[in-house]
């Protein structure tokens, strides 16, 4: 859950999900992304050593694919095992002092 726990890391999930098996290298994630190289780099770091994501050598560089695999595991049991439990939470928006003086 670690790997998918930042925004950042969600953004590169998305872009790797929406571009399928043929994968993106760090540059194209970081263009589609509009996260820096540098950004993208730590994150793919992280997610490769979890596995979620899938790094693998072609002549042209390094490319990045989603593990489908995992993904799909992960997913089954989250909604196997916490899917009827879970529930819409309502989010409170903070209420500023000059919102509550009545006029």
């Amino acid at each position: 859950m670690g790997s998918l726990s930042f925004e950042e890391r969600l953004l590169i999930m998305n872009a790797l999900v929406s571009n399928g098996e043929t994968g993106l290298s760090q540059m194209e994630l970081a263009e589609i992304t509009s996260l820096s190289q540098s950004s993208v780099g730590v994150n793919l770091e992280y997610m490769t050593s979890t596995d979620i994501v899938i790094c693998r050598s072609e002549p042209a560089g390094k490319v990045f694919v989603a593990n489908y695999d995992l993904l799909e595991n992960l997913f089954s049991f989250m909604n196997k095992n916490y899917g009827e439990g879970l529930v819409q939470v309502t989010r409170v928006v903070p209420v500023t002092s000059t919102e509550l003086i009545s006029p």
